[in-house]
């Protein structure tokens, strides 16, 4: 019966302190992205790449350069 009060009034003062837990995760996998024809010659594609957006992971696109 101790137990079971003390695991409460432990949960309690958690929420009311405002406990924030944060995990942090990796990006996702890579994307596939399909590569078309340069649109000039010398041109260099960028390959697209995860990038972290305020509360998840935003993808950034491939581009030619």
């Amino acid at each position: 019966m101790k137990a079971i009060i003390a695991a409460g009034l432990i949960a309690l003062t958690l929420s009311a302190t405002g406990c924030v837990t944060r995990v942090a995760l990796g990006p996702p996998a890579r994307r596939v992205e399909v590569v078309g024809v340069a649109p000039h010659r010398g041109a260099v594609w960028v390959p697209g790449h995860w990038a972290r957006g305020r509360y998840d992971w935003v993808w950034v696109r491939g581009y030619w350069r």
